[in-house]
């Protein structure tokens, strides 16, 4: 009867440690991305899911970058997408997530439904921007300033880029900064809507072969890092993989966007890829560049990255 006993309470145990490690070795790795040129730059593996040392690879889509850096801040993502102010903000209040590449480096347009044609048509009118002290805010008001253009006005009071999609299609503004893919759906819709000027960091590529507008993060979390470490380069090689077919293979591209809504039509699909600037970079690899880039908000606004420069365990090594 001891013996048993014994046996029934070694096998309740066995199975208490076997549940135990199946919550710490999940079955799937999960990466959270935006819809939009994140959500396009992973349209390979979301057509043929990768399974990474015996993980399936789960892709989260969400709409807004506030809801994935919630899911960052509760540990639900093991891999995740954001713009790289707003990641260097979260790694500075203590949200363990690093930089391992740039994969989007550029995508937002001063789009008009009216007749300007060059930043210095701006004067004295009003654009709308999502977000104050955004990246959009932050590098619309530089290339004001530095094009020297007086009195221009900057509404927030949109809440969205879909928002301010919509606001310029139905003609209630006139000037606004609005992301890819977008910027390729309004184009598509309405031939009055045009673009006035690309944002950029274009100070600091006139005497360099090195792009600073390293836009969105790649990023990983310590928990990820410290449990499955071999498993970090096989997915960079997959997403890597994935961003490398979006340019080498636009046709075939175009046709996942379409299938998996990404865009709306093969024509919206083939004219969003190249304005979505896709190209995937090692962090580490531009970890100048990436200094760079965050100072010029630091500058702005110290608060806009978390009130200081993250130090340099922020890079992925």
């Amino acid at each position: 009867m001891k013996n048993l006993a014994f046996k029934f309470f070694a096998i309740t145990l066995l199975g208490l440690f076997l549940i135990s490690c199946s919550n710490n070795s999940p079955e799937t790795i999960k990466i959270g991305v935006l819809n939009g040129p994140s959500a396009i730059s992973f349209i390979k593996m979301m057509d043929q899911p990768s399974v990474i040392d015996g993980k399936k690879v789960e892709i989260i889509q969400k709409n807004e970058p506030q809801q994935i850096q919630a899911m960052m801040m509760q540990g639900k993502l093991d891999f995740a997408i954001l713009p790289t102010v707003m990641a260097a903000n979260l790694y500075n209040k203590g949200v363990h997530y690093t930089m391992v590449a740039c994969p989007v480096w550029g995508t937002l347009y001063v789009l008009t439904n009216g007749s300007a044609k060059k930043i210095s048509d701006l004067k004295n009118e009003t654009i709308s921007v999502f977000g104050q002290s955004s990246t959009s805010d932050v590098l619309l008001q530089r290339l004001i300033q530095k094009n020297k253009v007086p009195d221009v006005m900057i509404d927030y009071t949109l809440g969205t880029n879909a928002d301010i999609a919509q606001a310029l299609k139905l003609k209630k503004i006139e000037f606004a900064v609005v992301s890819e893919p977008l910027v390729s759906r309004l184009l598509a819709q309405d031939s009055t809507i045009h673009i006035v000027s690309k944002l950029d960091c274009e100070e600091f590529m006139i005497n360099s072969d090195k792009n600073v507008f390293v836009q969105t993060s790649f990023l990983v979390s310590d928990k990820f890092v410290k449990h499955n470490p071999t498993a970090i380069a096989q997915v960079c090689k997959a997403y890597s993989g994935s961003c490398n077919f979006i340019n080498e293979q636009p046709e075939k591209a175009a046709k996942l966007l379409v299938k998996h809504k990404l865009a709306s039509d093969i024509n919206q699909a083939k004219r969003s890829i190249p304005l979505c600037n896709i190209h995937y970079v090692a962090a580490f690899a531009i970890d100048k560049e990436i200094g760079l880039y965050l100072k010029i908000f630091y500058n702005f606004n110290p608060k806009s990255i978390g009130g200081k420069m993250p130090d340099s365990e922020f890079i992925y090594q």
